[in-house]
């Protein structure tokens, strides 16, 4: 039988609701090591990874830091590698390297040398149980495995985790309890998810130009969808915090660009005349989130999330709008997102 392109990859994204339950049943395992962790105390927190794995600390950093007193920042692996100092100098930090894989080369460098300033200790977020070799602490997203190169469930099922990290560390023992049937609706969201990308794309073939916008939590969200249809289908993609994109950005839109917009409950009212505007140039626009249909009802597509979430937890499954337009992209183009050009599942330097 014949391969169906992307096959691979599709199957996993519909794995993402079981790396929900399994998470759901490490709590008690997540927190005792959270327990430890945050026995000691930290003047910052930074969470670093490259690429999917940056995107995800963007919005983990902005959802710790906006639940807890101590800041907390994201920065990639290369930067922390390459100046340490403007990072970790005279401070108390526990630094979160975000991994897929243990050996991706810049993770471990950046690791090791940050290891090196007195007063850091680290807190691997990980779906590979080896980065326990060269971290203090490890915290693990268990069942996220994946045989694909595109991150799907390994970057939902982190970016999930983090999120249990930021309450926890809040003490906000409600927002936990609050995720018990997050399976359940991670399932029904994935359906839905996958019908709206195939629906528009099929109505619109003629989309040269996607743009993912967002602010807060939704602005590393907005940064991985534009990654995951630049990775699938070799489409034009960039991702900007909202606001930002009237600041020259928006002089490419046209009456072939998508525009994908993540709203926040507090960026309500900027992000409806933010959207009015691109539709006033052209742009087909599709709004994502809580209550969309009601509060952007002048976009062309809402798709709702229909559950009782707040931003922070609501993000690990607005992304999936991103890997689904990904794939049905590269359905659409005749390519093959289980073998995407030029990409591995880890980035191994030379020595």
């Amino acid at each position: 039988m014949e391969k169906q392109n992307s096959a691979i990859t599709y199957r996993e994204m519909y794995r993402q609701a079981e790396i929900f339950a399994a998470l759901n049943k490490s709590i008690p395992e997540i927190h005792a090591t959270l327990e430890t962790v945050f026995a000691e105390t930290y003047d910052e927190l930074i969470f670093t990874g490259c690429g999917t794995s940056l995107y995800l600390a963007q919005s983990a950093a902005q959802a710790f830091a906006s639940l807890n007193p101590v800041p907390a920042r994201a920065v990639c692996c290369s930067e922390l590698y390459h100046f340490p100092e403007t990072f970790l100098k005279g401070k108390r930090t526990l630094v979160l390297p975000i991994t897929r894989k243990s050996y991706t080369t810049e993770v471990r460098m950046a690791i090791d040398r940050a290891r090196t300033f007195d007063g850091v200790k680290t807190l691997s977020v990980t779906c590979d149980k080896d980065a326990a070799a060269y971290n203090d602490f490890m915290v693990f997203c268990p069942e996220a495995e994946e045989e694909s190169v595109i991150m799907t469930g390994s970057f939902t099922g982190m970016l999930y985790l983090t999120s249990l990290i930021a309450f926890h560390a809040a003490g906000r023992k409600d927002l936990i309890e609050d995720l018990r049937d997050y399976p359940s609706h991670a399932e029904a969201f994935l359906k839905r998810s996958d019908e709206t990308a195939k629906s528009v794309l099929q109505a619109r073939p003629d989309f040269n130009l996607f743009i993912m916008l967002g602010q807060g939590v939704h602005y590393g969200v907005a940064n991985e969808c534009m990654n995951k249809i630049k990775e699938m289908s070799l489409s034009n993609s960039e991702a900007y915090y909202t606001m930002e994109y009237r600041h020259g950005p928006m002089s490419l839109v046209d009456g072939h660009t998508m525009i994908v917009l993540f709203p926040h409950s507090k960026t309500a009212a900027s992000d409806l005349a933010l959207l009015e505007q691109m539709k006033s140039f052209g742009a087909y626009t599709l709004a994502v989130g809580a209550h969309v249909s009601e509060t952007f009802a002048l976009a062309d597509c809402c798709l709702d999330l229909p559950f009782p979430y707040d931003d922070i937890q609501s993000t690990a499954m607005t992304g999936f709008i991103g890997q689904f337009l990904g794939y049905h992209l590269s359905l659409l183009k005749g390519l093959d997102a289980d073998t995407p050009r030029h990409l591995s599942q880890a980035i191994v330097l030379p020595s």
